[in-house]
């Protein structure tokens, strides 16, 4: 008989890290259509600084997760 754990799907937790990720690029986008240059490139490196936590975290936490996969 075969073993049956090995059919079973395995599907990642919930987490916050995609929506943090969009939100620093909504931020980084929105950062195009201010008039002033100063307004562009604050919320552009603010949008930029967020989107690049995110991803870092959403990485690492899959990263880890992955490695904790049973054999």
């Amino acid at each position: 008989m075969p073993d049956e754990s090995h059919n079973e799907f395995h599907l990642p937790s919930p987490s916050a890290q995609p929506i943090i990720a969009s939100l620093g690029v909504t931020l980084m986008l929105s950062g195009l259509i201010p008039s002033e240059v100063l307004g562009r490139l604050v919320l552009m490196a603010i949008g930029f600084s967020i989107a690049a936590i995110g991803i870092y975290l959403w990485v690492s936490d899959a990263i880890e997760e992955y490695q904790n996969l049973p054999d």
